[in-house]
């Protein structure tokens, strides 16, 4: 695969291209037949998960998609952010998927644009006619969703409508220059080829504060994870919002591997509770309560854990069709960087099982300072 595919695509020069590969700011990968790279950082306005495939009729650049700023104070951030009408669309727990297609296959790129083998036969299986209708009708697109449920490699979150694999569309956009569709005519789309979308909760003014806190309180209630907050026409870019329980479920978990996660879950997830409380005028007590059992408990736990025997590990289990494509992920697994314990493949009912456990560091450090006594931090 020549860098002078990836220089035209990104119009830089063959020089360039081969410097950033090199320096490992691209990364040269291949999906069966089909070569492509990855854009590891930011490159000449193209955005870091950036993907260029190189398919048999040329290159197909897939934009990287773009962060979406958070909001820390509803009341101030909402009427001076958005023109007119603002669309609130539910903010689900999963990852960022887009599906393209290349030389008639589709393929599921994930937020750091490489291809996921598991992700691209799943959604090729279970809808891949209504995908290959779109993609079809609209070439060049890519139809941005959220893949959620227990039976995938990244994030796990049960919902009632979608508990082992689901995926929900946010977004249909341009691939190579990412411009997205306005939100009513994504939606015609999404209805028209039976795919689902993600829930629009409401239509509210900018200025309707009120409305959006009173939508979020329902989330809260329900557990659900939060929202975003788009003008129809894409005239500013979204923003996004997480309900509390969210906030402190995420805490939580990344606390249970606090060496692996906590640091990076801690900051950001009190930083958002601190300034809602402050917007809501209250509630200090039994933020302190919540968030301190979010903190303190699952770090003890996995403390007890280790002293007693056990190990720390991140387990989950994919469905999958065949043995070939369980060799095929768990390859890519490894080869993404992804440290595995172990693994286990099964075949039931038709179906091949596997079970994938991925080591983590809090297990190494945890025994180290129950033998020590000596903290690995400063």
């Amino acid at each position: 695969m020549g860098v002078d595919v990836l220089a035209e695509a990104l119009s830089i020069t063959r020089e360039e291209a081969y410097s950033y590969i090199t320096r490992g700011a691209v990364r040269a990968m291949r999906y069966r037949s089909l070569p492509y790279y990855v854009l590891r950082r930011p490159i000449r306005g193209f955005e870091e998960g950036t993907a260029v495939l190189v398919g048999r009729e040329g290159p197909l650049v897939v934009r990287g998609y773009p962060p979406i700023r958070r909001v820390l104070l509803l009341s101030t951030a909402v009427p001076r952010h958005f023109p007119g009408e603002v669309y609130v669309e539910e903010k689900m727990n999963g990852y960022n998927v887009r599906v393209v297609m290349v030389d008639g296959e589709l393929l599921a790129l994930t937020r750091g644009g490489y291809i996921c083998p598991y992700t691209t036969a799943r959604l090729t299986r279970e809808q891949g006619e209504a995908l290959r209708g779109l993609l079809g009708e609209m070439e060049g697109y890519m139809v941005n969703g959220e893949v959620v449920g227990v039976e995938n490699p990244y994030t796990r979150h049960r919902y009632p409508e979608a508990p082992l694999f689901g995926f929900f569309v946010f977004e249909i956009r341009e691939a190579s220059s990412g411009k997205p569709l306005p939100i009513p005519e994504r939606m015609r789309k999404v209805e028209e080829h039976g795919l689902r979308g993600v829930r629009l909760l409401g239509v509210i003014g900018k200025d309707d504060v009120e409305g959006l806190k009173e939508i979020l309180r329902s989330l809260d209630e329900e557990g659900r994870e939060g929202v975003v907050l788009k003008d129809p026409e894409y005239r500013v870019p979204p923003l996004k919002y997480t309900t509390p329980a969210a906030n402190l479920g995420d805490i939580e978990a990344g606390m249970r591997f606090f060496f692996d996660e906590g640091r990076s879950y801690l900051y950001s997830r009190i930083l958002r509770e601190a300034f809602r409380v402050y917007e809501e005028g209250g509630g200090l007590e039994e933020l302190e309560r919540r968030l301190g059992g979010a903190i303190l408990e699952p770090l003890l736990r996995a403390i007890e854990e280790v002293e007693e025997g056990g190990q720390l590990v991140e387990e989950f289990t994919l469905r999958m069709s065949s043995l070939e494509e369980a060799r095929e992920f768990l390859a890519f697994y490894e080869g993404v960087g992804a440290p595995l314990l172990y693994y286990r493949v099964a075949q039931r009912d038709g179906e091949v099982l596997v079970t994938v456990a991925k080591a983590k560091e809090t297990f190494d450090e945890i025994a180290r300072i129950l033998e020590t006594g000596l903290s690995p931090i400063d």
